[in-house]
């Protein structure tokens, strides 16, 4: 079925590249998630059955709401004022029809804008491989430059009965961990306070502990590390 599903998206390609990039998803390759055992696997490698009906308590949405985005694909179509919400756990950019039906998106996807509440907020895929993670994984772009400033969702899942009662619960959390990324030093692991990233960036920390000393920023606090990026990405 999936070779079939990739099969027609080739064929719907060639149906539709002679119209504009913008568009909606009418003529789209897409997979109906209702009917489907949806198997994934969370953040610690753990295999999990979707298709099994639970009392479910977390989400694994970025957002339970669907809400407006436009899609870049890696071949650089562009899809806009979308209804989509995004799986963290099984990293699927999932679309809601006109109909309210509910499709995951198959063509590998490049970039996500996601406008939540008048904010636009970017997703991307095609990171390098750490751990678990590759280049199918998504990750929430906070700032973009010669370096990165990424969010990732470590995933957890897990299944229990509760005592005395008949119903399996399936809990869901969310731990977001941030990343740098610059082609230096490909994926890594986002310092946690000032000095361990003057030490990352033993080059450049005269100018970076100029930028958190006149700006007064901790970046333990993300906001303020978004700043301190964007600034050092500046020249």
């Amino acid at each position: 079925m999936k070779h079939l599903l990739k099969s027609l998206f080739f064929c719907s390609l060639l149906c539709i590249g002679h119209l504009t990039q913008a568009q909606t998803l009418n003529n789209f390759s897409l997979k109906d998630i209702g009917q489907s055992i949806v198997m994934v696997t969370d953040g610690n490698g753990k295999e999990v059955n979707l298709g099994v009906d639970m009392e479910n308590y977390g989400s694994p949405f970025f957002d339970p709401e669907f809400l407006p985005a436009n899609i870049v694909l890696v071949t650089g179509q562009r899809y806009e004022n979308v209804l989509i919400k995004i799986n963290l756990l099984s990293s699927e950019v999932i679309y809601k029809t006109p109909e309210g039906k509910e499709l995951a998106v198959l063509p590998a996807i490049k970039q996500v804008e996601l406008n939540k509440n008048g904010n636009l907020l970017f997703f991307e895929y095609g990171f390098p491989v750490f751990e678990k993670q590759n280049h199918k994984t998504i990750y929430q772009v906070l700032t973009k430059g010669k370096v990165s400033l990424i969010k990732y969702f470590f995933i957890q899942v897990t299944e229990a009965k509760p005592y005395g009662s008949a119903t399996m619960l399936r809990t869901i959390e969310q731990f977001p961990r941030l990343f740098l990324y610059d082609q230096s030093m490909s994926l890594k692991k986002a310092p946690k306070s000032n000095e361990d990233l003057l030490s990352l960036y033993k080059a450049d920390a005269p100018r970076l502990k100029g930028i958190l000393e006149k700006n007064n920023l901790k970046i333990k606090k993300e906001d303020d590390f978004v700043k301190c990026i964007i600034r050092f990405n500046e020249n």
